[in-house]
């Protein structure tokens, strides 16, 4: 028996559903029933597991017709996925997983979009807030272990004042590749405070995230360095870098908050925060 069909299964972006279905209406509209045989929705409107599928079954396409499918569908952000058959689709259904629906011709997609009991994200985002967490440039805070207290009492003014900081103790991930979280701080980071101790100098882990936001400065990219550097630091022991660059020289008697008091201000107005 020869076997003619060939199913797409597309996944889809719940929350921009109505894009999905416009340029499945183009599709529809350029494409006739005897060429492309089905258009079937899938959409689970669990809260919990917001879900929304597209299968496009096509018997006798023309040439270009696959790659126009794919050039629609694409742009909306929808995944094609062979790993999933148009048998287990169904097979879900069956389960009350998904509401089932086929569409014809643009006009019935139209009805189809009763499928979604979920407003659309824009939609939502205009009323409530939707704006990630946790996402805006952080300052990065490099330092040695050994001086960890006194980075920690930092950390507190910093994000009181809305500041956001990347410190490793924090940032890294149990399980996560600490070199790679390092860089991936580094790269994420919209300024670094170098915390200039002997036990600094001596550490390959500060010397590579100081040499990593070099290497980012010489780029071009907009970052904010700023050095605090201890009283038992010659200044001639400093890397020639930090020695070109107006830094904050501190002591034992030099408080984290008289330290921060110094630093906001710069920070905030580099980050365009007033």
């Amino acid at each position: 028996m020869e076997i003619k069909n060939r199913d797409f299964v597309w996944e889809c972006d719940y929350g921009e559903h109505s894009r999905v279905l416009d340029n499945l209406k183009v599709l529809l509209a350029s494409q006739n029933a005897y060429e492309l045989s089905m258009c079937a929705l899938f959409v689970n409107n669990n809260p919990y597991n917001l879900e929304f599928f597209v299968v496009l079954s096509y018997e006798n396409p023309k040439d270009d017709q696959i790659q126009d499918m794919k050039e629609l569908l694409r742009p909306c952000g929808a995944r094609y996925r062979p790993d999933i058959t148009m048998a287990e689709l169904m097979s879900e259904a069956g389960e009350k997983r998904f509401n089932m629906a086929t569409g014809l011709d643009p006009d019935s997609l139209e009805l189809l979009s009763q499928l979604f009991r979920f407003k659309e994200r824009l939609e939502v985002a205009g009323t409530i807030s939707m704006r990630p967490l946790g996402k805006k440039l952080p300052v990065f805070l490099s330092h040695s272990s050994f001086d960890k207290p006194y980075v920690e009492d930092v950390i507190p003014y910093f994000t009181s004042k809305g500041l956001p900081v990347w410190y490793d103790k924090i940032s890294i991930d149990y399980g996560k590749t600490i070199v790679t979280a390092i860089q991936e701080g580094i790269l994420s980071s919209g300024a670094v405070i170098f915390f200039v101790t002997e036990h600094f100098l001596k550490s390959s882990w500060c010397n590579s995230e100081m040499e990593g936001f070099l290497s980012r400065f010489g780029s071009g990219h907009n970052i904010l360095m700023l050095t605090v550097v201890s009283s038992n630091v010659p200044h001639e022991n400093l890397p020639l870098f930090l020695q070109m660059k107006k830094y904050i020289r501190v002591n034992e008697e030099f408080s984290p908050l008289e330290l921060v008091n110094e630093l906001i201000p710069i920070v905030k107005k580099h980050f365009g925060i007033y």
